[in-house]
Formats: C-alpha cells, sequence, structure tokens
C-alpha cells in the first residue's frame, strides 16, 4: 500500500518540477481509489497512471477530478 500511495503521490503531481513530484495528502486521498479502479494495469509506472487518470477524467470521482482541473469546486 505504501509503494502505491508513493507512485499516485507522483502521478497526481501536475508540475514537472522534481520537488513537486510527491503531490500532496490531498491529492493522494482524492484518486487513490480511482487509481486502483482505472489504472491499476499502469502502475508503477508514475507517468503512465497520470495519463491513464487524465484519460478516465470524467468517470474519476469529483474529488479527484478536481485535482486536474476538472469538476464542480
Amino acid at each position: 500500500m505504501r509503494k502505491f500511495l508513493v507512485v499516485v503521490s507522483a502521478v497526481l503531481s501536475l508540475a514537472a518540477l522534481p520537488a513537486l513530484a510527491q503531490g500532496t495528502a490531498k491529492q493522494r486521498t482524492a484518486c487513490e481509489r480511482d487509481s486502483h479502479k482505472y489504472c491499476a494495469s499502469a502502475e508503477p509506472d508514475a507517468i503512465a497512471v497520470e495519463k491513464c487518470l487524465k484519460e478516465h477524467v470524467t468517470a474519476l470521482s469529483k474529488a479527484c477530478q478536481r485535482q486536474f482541473g476538472k469538476g464542480r469546486r
């Protein structure tokens, strides 16, 4: 589980800077279930998981969509 959270945090970073690649606790919490549900086959490749989440953005939970700048605020 811990390894997964590290992958998700890296995936959710929307900035290219390595210092921001950890993601926030809010981002990890918002997208953890969606990542398991839609993108498990892309793990542990953080870039592939992020791409996968973006491809499924309309199916993601509202909380996760907000992390990608989508959904209601």
